[in-house]
């Protein structure tokens, strides 16, 4: 029997967690149902019709209680919502940013189980980043149900302070959107040495693409870190080494940890908003 899982917040992220468990080889004997809370259906395209998938507008209309319910609405939201769930002795997942497991036992009850997660959007295409953090009262077996739904998903790991998952956020969470820019701009750089925008485009995907492809599988079998391919591409007489002495002037490094310092530091801002 698969689990019953229900989801508040269809978004970005919770439509990115669906797309992702429907789409697994093996959902069907993962999941047996989906219960989904006020979605933008849309954004679940072209999944409206698988027969698990079924829409409420209030957790009081679930046929029974489900095994999981995954919380992903906009944290101005999460303290609205909480208290419907009250009755509840499901396993709770938040992906919600800046929300600690303080926060769910303040609102839901110091007793209930809960999990605080943080994935990210490439979660969809089963190659996300996925950071959990568990609270006293969650299980071995309950520990066991997260990883079913999560480990499929991309790479997991167990952290072990609120403040990891919010260090993770600007990381990983985060993370996608500083790549997505860095394409853009290695595509402008392609137009401007005159491809059209489209080829340049082409251009910048296929070489992030392929590279961090090449970079992961090198790492995971045979332990080899960027550093090094870096350094077997970049010759002292070739091309490379002038558009890396472009970057390094430029301080890439020193604005990639600028960025996650700044959302880390929102999403620390965020665990004090209500």
């Amino acid at each position: 029997m698969g689990l019953n899982i229900a989801l508040a917040g269809c978004g970005a992220m919770g439509s990115a967690l669906l797309k992702g468990w429907l789409t697994l080889e093996d959902s069907k004997a993962r999941f047996k149902s989906f219960w989904v809370i006020n979605p933008h259906r849309e954004k679940v395209d072209p999944f409206l019709k698988d027969s698990r998938v079924q829409w409420f507008s209030a957790p009081s209309e679930f046929p029974q209680t489900p095994d999981i319910i995954v919380f992903a609405v906009k944290p101005n939201l999460l303290a609205e919502i909480l208290p419907l769930y009250k009755s509840f002795e499901s396993l709770f997942i938040s992906v919600v940013t800046g929300k600690s497991l303080d926060f769910f036992a303040n609102l839901l009850s110091s007793s209930r189980a809960v999990v605080r997660t943080m994935p990210n959007t490439p979660v969809s295409i089963h190659q996300g980043v996925i950071g959990l953090l568990a609270n006293a009262q969650v299980t071995t077996s309950q520990k066991e149900r997260v990883e079913i739904c999560f480990n499929p998903l991309g790479f997991c790991t167990w952290v072990n302070s609120d403040e990891d998952i919010d260090k993770l956020t600007a990381i990983s969470g985060s993370g996608p959107a500083y790549v997505f820019y860095m394409i853009e701009a290695f595509a402008q750089g392609a137009e401007s040495l005159g491809f059209t925008k489209e080829v340049a485009l082409s251009l910048a995907l296929y070489t992030f693409w392929g590279a961090s492809t090449y970079a992961r599988d090198s790492f995971e079998e045979n332990t080899i870190p960027p550093e090094v391919l870096r350094q077997r591409v970049t010759s002292p007489q070739g091309t490379t080494a002038p558009g890396l002495k472009a970057l390094e002037n430029g301080k890439l490094p020193q604005l990639m940890e600028r960025a996650m310092i700044a959302a880390y530091t929102r999403a620390r801002e965020l665990a004090d908003e209500r």
